[in-house]
């Protein structure tokens, strides 16, 4: 068969003739045909590059279905004679049957052949080792299982509405002050004069704030601590919304979500009527001058003074003492740290009418034991245990503190001294006082952790500062004995951290000496108070009295440093219990 003189893939012997009066096709069977597979060999160029009979060949790279559409194809076109007589048989082309299972199962060859060649090629090699993976002790430089998230990532997705106005920082609305109240934001104080022209504070910087307010200066005050998180210059700030209780002359909490999305999309409108953070005058407001000063010595303060106070404040350590969710962490005059129905003293005798907050408490990272000691101690361990706490302050970094974090607790008594001194918490300033004496009775801690201790001396040196020259009164001021009681352990701290670091010699590290460096500027400083920290004190001896009369005399304030008095060792008889003899039972 010719196909205008271009070869074909598919080579026919033509029939033999049939009897005329015949009426089926030609084609009864498929056995006059021969199927020639394609070759790779050279053809002579076509004469007529138009063809219109038959395809020039089979594509055998092609899907199987492909593969068997074109047999079908092929067997109806070889139906036709030449001369366009037709198959009146009906009965299917064998060669589109012996074609289409030939392709298929080349098909499927080919794709389980390209599986195993693709697996071959992606398989692992084996590895040379015969250790198992339970013999690996490290993942990179770092021992296995010691690897732990030290400070989650913040919340930074925002859901304010992204105004233009919030690319210089967060937003604070509350609305509705009325004239004469207060409000306080981080070491700022502000008497509202004209409550339509406040509606609140704008380009808030990033970092862990304070926010409060009252309807007077000796008034009860509520505020809610908050961060705002670092952002690109391209990215929004968030937008914080507090409203102003009438009733009880207090910052709340929107009582709707639908109010707070009410508030945030009408921002633009009242935005001109915001304080900037930054502001130190505004004709709307009146600066007080109980913590920020427009004398010229405003300028000699420092201005980072806030950032230095809250380094160690994060998120975990606020939702944990507060018990509350990101951003909404609430704190108030008359928050307690003790159960319910066992509250301290000053709680009970503090004329409380709001009824929402009789029942919030404060859960502390540092307990408010005074032992210091363990129970499995004895003899000689348990004196040590406790005149020195340092066991007792390394129990507590490694079971209570967030991921043994020992920032905590530095965290813990900068939120302490803030939340005591600006809102006038009570259970905050004796936890203050508890941790810091505590903390500097762990003599031999302070070499063992000195990041720890440079960290927690500047931290207080700060507060000391803050005392100095922001505040009116001092946190000393709340209890007689504290101011003693604080300077005579630090005087045994310095003896004792003297004696360490001349032992280390040359064997002192750089940590160390910052340490040691951190501890002499915050002595210097307080000189400003009359705390002469140095030497050896006179433990007795005679004193002169105005009248000129020498007396003998002793002072009792290193008692427990020298072990005399009631700290004074004794011998005691012991039952076969180890209990000593002679003491009640009941």
């Amino acid at each position: 068969m010719e196909d205008n003189g271009n070869p074909s893939s598919l080579e026919t012997t033509p029939p033999k003739p049939l009897p005329d009066n015949r009426a089926e096709s030609p084609l009864l069977s498929d056995a006059a045909f021969s199927a020639t597979p394609l070759i790779a060999t050279t053809l002579p160029p076509p004469s007529n590059p138009n063809s219109t009979f038959i395809t020039n060949s089979i594509n055998i790279q092609r899907s199987p279905s492909t593969a068997k559409d074109q047999a079908e194809a092929l067997g109806r076109t070889l139906s036709f004679k030449s001369n366009g007589s037709v198959d009146s048989s009906g009965r299917p082309s064998t060669i589109s049957s012996r074609l289409g299972p030939l392709h298929e199962r080349r098909g499927r060859a080919e794709s389980n052949s390209s599986l195993i060649e693709a697996t071959t090629k992606c398989s692992l090699s084996k590895s040379s080792s015969n250790r198992s993976v339970n013999s690996v002790q490290a993942v990179g430089s770092f021992p296995l299982g010691t690897l732990r998230v030290h400070l989650p990532s913040s919340p930074t997705r925002s859901t304010s509405p992204q105004h233009e106005c919030l690319k210089s920082g967060d937003v604070l609305i509350c609305r509705g002050i009325p004239s004469g109240s207060i409000l306080g934001y981080d070491s700022q104080l502000l008497t509202v004069k004209a409550p339509d022209q406040f509606e609140g504070i704008k380009d808030i910087p990033a970092g862990v704030h304070l926010i409060w307010g009252g309807s007077s200066l000796t008034s009860l005050r509520n505020g809610f601590w908050f961060i705002s998180s670092k952002r690109a210059s391209d990215e929004y700030g968030e937008i914080h919304v507090r409203r102003w209780d009438s009733q009880n002359e207090v910052l709340q909490e929107e009582v709707t979500m639908a109010e707070v999305r009410i508030q945030k999309a009408e921002l633009p409108e009242f935005i001109h009527k915001m304080q900037p953070y930054k502001a130190t005058t505004s004709a709307l407001l009146d600066q007080t001058s109980s913590i920020v000063s427009t004398s010229p010595t405003t300028t000699t303060k420092d201005p980072n003074i806030w950032l230095q106070m809250t380094s160690c404040i994060k998120g975990a350590l606020l939702s944990k003492v507060t018990g509350q969710q990101w951003n909404h962490w609430q704190i108030s005059s008359y928050h307690d740290c003790s159960p319910k129905g066992h509250r301290s003293k000053s709680s009970r005798d503090a004329d409380i009418t709001i009824d929402n907050y009789k029942d919030e408490i404060l859960n502390f990272v540092f307990p408010e034991d005074t032992k210091m000691f363990s129970d499995e101690s004895r003899g000689r361990e348990r004196t040590q245990q406790a005149l020195d706490s340092t066991s007792y302050v390394e129990d507590i970094i490694n079971e209570k503190c967030t991921y043994q974090d020992s920032d905590e607790i530095i965290g813990e008594v900068q939120f302490c001294y803030l939340s005591g001194m600006l809102l006038g918490n009570i259970a905050c300033i004796e936890q203050w006082a508890h941790v810091v004496k505590v903390v500097f009775h762990a003599y031999y801690l302070s070499l063992e952790m000195p990041v720890f201790f440079k960290k927690f001396i500047q931290a207080v040196h700060n507060q000391f500062r803050y005392d100095h020259e922001y505040l009116d009164g001092s946190i000393l001021d709340h209890d007689s004995n504290l101011a003693h009681d604080l300077r005579v352990a630090l005087i045994v701290f310095k003896s004792r951290l003297n004696e360490q670091l001349l032992a280390q010699g040359k064997d002192l590290n750089s940590e160390q000496s910052a340490l040691a460096k951190a501890f002499e500027e915050f002595e210097e400083w307080l000189w400003k108070w009359d705390w002469d920290l140095r030497g050896d004190y006179v433990r007795s001896g005679k004193i002169q009295l105005e009248d000129g009369e020498f007396v003998d005399a002793e002072v009792e304030d290193f008692q427990e440093e020298d072990e005399r008095g009631e700290w004074a060792p004794a011998v005691v008889e012991l039952d076969e219990n180890g209990r000593e003899i002679g003491l009640i039972r009941f």
